[in-house]
């Protein structure tokens, strides 16, 4: 039964891509806000106390090399000499032996961290870098300066051979901002104090290494021992907790993590806390709704694409059997309008191509039977061979052994012209044919008329049209060589390339005027060598050369390249 409406596939197409795309893509947006205010809150709070964990082992790491550095120094018996001796002439004495032992243990961090050493007097003072003012002892002994961490270090004397460690001190030396200085005392012989020895250690050294997972808006180093703190990834945020409201407040969005070993923690920011606000907010009135959305959209994407698809699928599968040579294939309606209209249109064409096909092949058949019949048939005098036998009789009887020999290989050409039982001729016949011809004309010309003929044994059975070679010689004896004074040659050569056989025809004769077209052969009096271009194009298509290249006054040469065919 046909439909009386076909609708439009644009149509059906916009409400299957509005269902199948848009409704399952919001609805998934949903479903994944809902997710992540629930597992992924779970997640993130793992992720963020990993990478602040790693982080904070890093600045462990970094505050036990520094340590370890400081206490090199501090032990140093030239560095801890001059500091006893505490004897400005003395030390230029030993300055080359302390720069190079100071450099060793930095070894090359320099442009991470400064080593300075100072006597407790402020007399000795020598560093890496240029000597801070801070810690020059003879201008900087004020008791009450708390970010000077040697007034901090003899405040505590609770531990004196301890390292200390100190945020406080946030300066920009040497054009570098410091994130923290430790420093090391040095003692006599007696046990009495005779200088200090600090690393200012850069934020360089630090910072760039510090949230690599971008998992945080800010990561805070905190002393608890002097209540002081210095934002890592903004230093130049730092100072008291007033600086950082939100060390007061108790956050599920804030971790922290000590650094062991010292007073110092880690305090980091989560990056999310209003994402994470609002995906709460949204989650429970989205996912009910979410689940029955997928459940619709899967069910619609099932019928629209079954209901297109079907129709598809049968279209192409016409259009292979058609691909195939199928010609009565034939598409029924669908019920959509550009279906159907493409149903017809497939339906016109393959009637057409049909009836074209048929119709196509007929004619080149009648064609190339007829044209192959006449250009054969302008060399097909059957008239003459009677009258051949008869001369070659009498010539015989009368001894005119020239005469004899000629009309044998004139009687071979024209048995080869008459003979249309087959249109193919071996190389080894094709050749003789040719020699016969060039035979009979030595008898007219004399030496006048030379030859050279070249083909190797094991081509001898090849097949070709026949009356190729001969034509071509012939071509060339009549029009070539005719009008030229002096001496003709003429040379066959035969020879087999990348599997396709090759036939040079060439001759001293006169050259043409011009390299001529076929459409000028077909027109002038060559029509030997168009009727054998013709016959080769009927043959082989494209498959096939016929070149003639001349130089006036030096000859021309006919070649021809064609597939190799065994008898």
């Amino acid at each position: 039964m046909q439909r009386k409406y076909a609708a439009p596939i644009s149509r059906r197409l916009i409400v299957c891509f509005m269902v199948v795309m848009l409704v399952p893509f919001i609805l998934l947006a949903s479903y994944t806000i809902y997710l992540y205010s629930k597992g992924a809150e779970g997640m993130l709070k793992t992720q963020a106390e990993t990478a602040l964990s790693s982080d904070a082992a890093f600045m462990e790491a970094i505050i036990q090399e520094y340590r370890h550095k400081a206490y090199s120094l501090s032990v140093s018996e030239t560095i801890n000499k001059v500091l006893e001796e505490d004897d400005p002439q003395k030390t230029s004495e030993n300055m080359k032996a302390i720069y190079e032992e100071m450099y060793a243990v930095m070894a090359g961090d320099t442009y991470k961290a400064a080593a300075s050493i100072v006597s407790s007097t402020g007399n000795v003072r020598i560093s890496t870098h240029n000597f801070p003012s801070v810690y020059d002892l003879r201008t900087h002994s004020n008791e009450w300066d708390n970010s000077n961490i040697i007034t901090l270090a003899n405040r505590n004397s609770d531990s004196l051979r301890a390292s200390m460690i100190s945020i406080e001190d946030h300066r920009i030396e040497n054009g570098w901002e410091i994130l923290f200085s430790v420093l090391r005392r040095t003692f006599s012989a007696s046990g009495e104090v005779t200088g200090y020895v600090i690393i200012d250690v850069y934020c360089d050294a630090i910072t760039a290494e510090i949230n690599r997972s971008n998992l945080f808006t800010d990561v805070i180093l905190v002393d608890k021992s002097s209540y002081s703190a210095i934002s890592l990834i903004h230093p130049h945020i730092y100072g008291g907790f007033s600086e950082f409201p939100f060390l007061r407040e108790v956050d599920s969005d804030t971790y922290s993590v000590p650094i062991i070993g010292t007073s110092l923690e880690l305090t980091a920011t989560s990056v999310n806390p209003f994402i994470r606000e609002s995906f709460r907010n949204w989650a429970y009135v989205i996912a009910f709704s979410l689940l029955i959305g997928i459940l619709i959209s899967i069910i619609l994407s099932l019928i629209f694409s079954r209901s297109i698809s079907r129709r598809i699928r049968k279209i192409v599968s016409s259009m292979k059997s058609f691909e195939k040579g199928n010609f009565g294939i034939k598409l029924e309606r669908t019920g959509i309008k550009e279906f159907d209209e493409l149903s017809i249109t497939f339906n016109i064409m393959v009637r057409r191509i049909e009836l074209l096909l048929e119709k196509t092949r007929e004619e080149e058949a009648k064609s190339a039977e007829a044209e192959r019949k006449a250009l054969e048939s302008q060399m097909n005098p059957h008239f003459l061979l009677n009258t051949l036998n008869t001369i070659k009789a009498l010539a015989k009887m009368h001894g005119e052994d020239d005469i004899y020999l000629t009309t044998i290989r004139l009687g071979k050409l024209l048995r080869s012209s008459i003979d249309n039982r087959k249109s193919n001729a071996t190389i080894r016949e094709s050749l003789d044919l040719a020699e016969c011809y060039l035979q009979i004309q030595k008898l007219r010309f004399g030496e006048k008329l030379q030859y050279r003929i070249n083909c190797k044994e094991d081509l001898m059975e090849v097949e070709t049209p026949k009356l190729i070679i001969q034509t071509i010689a012939e071509n060339a004896v009549t029009h070539g060589l005719g009008e030229k004074v002096g001496e003709w040659f003429i040379e066959i050569d035969i020879r087999e390339r990348n599997g396709m056989l090759c036939i040079s025809v060439s001759d001293n004769g006169v050259g043409f005027q011009s390299i001529p077209s076929m459409d000028d052969l077909e027109k002038s009096q060559h029509t030997g060598l168009y009727n054998i271009y013709r016959r080769l194009q009927l043959r082989y298509g494209n498959d096939f050369t016929f070149n003639i290249s001349s130089v006036k006054g030096e000859g021309s040469v006919v070649s021809i390249t064609m597939p190799m065919e065994e008898q």
